[in-house]
């Protein structure tokens, strides 16, 4: 069934900046349900507090986020500004993302895009208890059937094995958010980086119907605020 394969990440700020591309591809083409295999951007345990003493430009990245994107980074600025505590690690949002996949599935575009939001967005820490209850209610599942899933040995080794899966297709130059078009054994290249809905959406109407060359493709960033483009 062709469907669309997107790479992605909670932690990437560009990602957050490309949901409302994705959102309206997916809107646009219910025939193409999402695939989506997150990422390992944060391979080892990072705090908003390192980040911001390794990176000191790093409020200039999310202004020129926000610019770019037209997205909201208030919340995230203000967590910034005050040096909230808040810890970011791909490998264990890797396994939040399994258990959601396995206790709702269906849904797991707009899993991960919630948890962006409520990253990026409003500034609020996406391991804690409070948001792991708000992500049971929202899809109504039992929090306790979810701290369960957490903890379970088979989600921890099916969120390992997706991070793998997107590491390969990723290859040595990570850029996310990528998306791909899957038909049949034939997986098209759709963007790389952040892109805008008009590149990609050209790019997808191409693949469909057979002449697709070439991708969308956006600028790397730093979170030093320097970008090529």
């Amino acid at each position: 069934m062709p469907h669309f394969l997107y790479l992605s990440d909670v932690f990437c700020p560009w990602c957050y900046g490309f949901a409302p591309v994705m959102q309206r591809l997916a809107a646009e083409h219910p025939e193409l349900p999402a695939r989506v295999l997150g990422g390992d951007l944060m391979d080892e345990p990072t705090t908003l507090a390192e980040m911001k003493a390794h990176s000191p430009n790093i409020r200039d990245f999310f202004i020129r986020l926000a610019k770019t994107t037209a997205r909201p980074v208030d919340g995230f600025l203000a967590t910034l500004d005050a040096e909230r505590p808040l810890r970011m690690y791909s490998p264990d949002m890797a396994v939040l993302l399994a258990a959601l996949k396995r206790l709702a599935p269906g849904h797991e575009l707009a899993q991960i895009e919630i948890l962006q939001q409520i990253l990026y967005g409003a500034g609020r820490d996406v391991f804690s208890a409070e948001v792991r209850e708000e992500m049971a209610t929202r899809w109504q599942v039992d929090p306790i059937r979810l701290e369960r899933a957490l903890a379970d040995p088979a989600v921890r080794e099916e969120a390992g094995k997706e991070t793998r899966e997107a590491a390969a297709l990723m290859g040595e130059f990570k850029l996310y958010p990528t998306l791909y078009l899957v038909k049949g054994d034939e997986r098209r290249l759709l963007a790389r980086g952040y892109a805008s809905y008009a590149s990609v959406s050209a790019r997808l109407a191409a693949a469909l119907s057979g002449n697709s060359d070439g991708f969308a493709s956006g600028g790397a960033c730093s979170l030093d605020g320097a970008c090529d483009a």
